[in-house]
């Protein structure tokens, strides 16, 4: 299992462009051990749709994560840890269902259809206030703030929190993607969860005596059935689910749009095309180019052999989603923008029981809300540096100046 290439995710460069190590990868072996983070990284589109549908490999990880950390992080970290204990996304069967079916059908296609007229509405007043100020971070300005709005509406979050959402999500992010190097790692991991068990946990108390159409209510009351959830186990699927309904969005909107900028042919295509959204075409090329998780994690829970590999039970694994994208095997010309292509069967929102809930609002959101921005500032145009945010999972920016005239 030794390591022929140094496969370091939090390398400076990988952080910039992960993509030439990817493809290096790829290209020598689609299964690869890395010494540097005890873990087997899958870069192959068939490879990884395989494991995706593995039952060997699960998502449960929270007790080894426990059991890994030094005693004085546990207990700093004792408030995320209960709340990552109730995320679907770390949850196998029954546990997953469970935290799953209560909120299923509010993200389906039909259903998140019914909010195209707020995200219309949250879009044109953040590009009124882009406008007002000419030069501004796109992250910041626009790729934050229409998530936590939309899907803070969805959980009955008040107004008056919805920038908070923005910049919890945020701080919450050096818990959930790992590995990061910011210095204040466990002083935001404590200050963001213990900000989210108040917050939520008064807005629960709420909907728990007044209930309305909104997911909090939803989740309660789940938790009245006989075999129902937690109250720990509904704040810890509240804090997936707006952490999720916003982070995710919030960084395919930033590299969706940065990858525009860095592409003025592409970029000029789409400015010109008609229509009140971006074309399907366009909207699955932008989410394959740049997919907002550049690997997804699993744990092998079964002995077995995959790609001439042994992979044993405690091993982790990497889903390369961002190698993946631009297999050659799957993709013509898979390191190129091409806004036309079809078919384009990405692996962006993962495969199998644990597709993105999510995936559904996340694509609306961004046809609308790029349709926007192009209509209203076709010379659009980067305004400095831009920085990414230094994680093993996600592949988010950090900061995209712009000048939106």
């Amino acid at each position: 299992m030794a390591d022929q290439l140094n496969i370091d995710l939090l390398d400076d460069e990988n952080i910039d462009d992960p993509y030439p190590l990817f493809r290096a990868m790829r290209d020598r072996d689609p299964i690869m051990w890395s010494a540097r983070h005890h873990a087997w990284v899958i870069t192959g589109h068939a490879e990884l749709d395989e494991a995706f549908k593995d039952t060997r490999l699960s998502t449960e990880r929270m007790q080894g994560f426990r059991d890994r950390l030094p005693a004085e992080r546990l207990a700093a970290l004792e408030k995320a840890i209960e709340l990552l204990d109730g995320w679907m996304l770390f949850n196998e069967a029954p546990v997953h269902q469970q935290l799953r079916e209560p909120v299923r059908r509010r993200f389906t296609p039909k259903a998140v259809s019914s909010l195209e007229d707020d995200i219309r509405s949250i879009t044109d007043e953040l590009l009124d206030e882009m406008e007002r100020e000419g030069t501004v971070d796109l992250v910041d300005a626009f790729a934050h703030r229409l998530p936590a709005n939309v899907i803070g509406r969805l959980f009955g979050v008040p107004d008056e929190l919805r920038s908070w959402l923005a910049s919890w999500s945020e701080k919450f992010s050096v818990v959930v993607f790992g590995a990061t190097k910011h210095p204040d790692y466990l002083q935001l991991a404590k200050e963001s969860a213990e900000e989210f068990h108040g917050i939520i946990g008064d807005l629960m108390d709420h909907y728990a005596e007044h209930p309305t159409d909104n997911l909090i209510s939803a989740l309660l009351a789940r938790g009245d059935d006989a075999d129902g959830l937690t109250n720990s186990q509904i704040l810890g699927a509240c804090s997936i689910l707006l952490f999720a309904g916003h982070d995710t969005t919030a960084s395919s909107l930033g590299s969706s749009t940065l990858a525009l900028l860095r592409r003025p042919e592409q970029f000029a295509w789409l400015r010109d095309q008609t229509g009140p959204t971006l074309p399907d075409t366009a909207t699955e090329e932008l989410l394959r180019f740049e997919p907002p998780a550049k690997v997804m994690m699993r744990n092998v829970v079964e002995e077995h052999e995959r790609g001439g590999h042994r992979l044993e039970v405690g091993q982790a694994v990497f889903m390369g989603i961002g190698g993946a994208n631009r297999d050659p095997r799957v993709f013509a010309d898979p390191e190129n923008l091409n806004l036309e292509r079809d078919p384009n069967p990405h692996l962006t929102f993962g495969y199998g029981r644990h597709f993105c809930l999510g995936a559904s609002l996340a694509r609306l959101e961004v046809r609308i809300a790029l349709r926007m921005l192009l209509d209203r500032f076709p010379d659009l145009q980067l305004a400095g540096d831009v920085a990414w945010r230094p994680t093993i999972v996600d592949r988010s920016p950090k900061h995209i100046p712009v000048r939106v005239r």
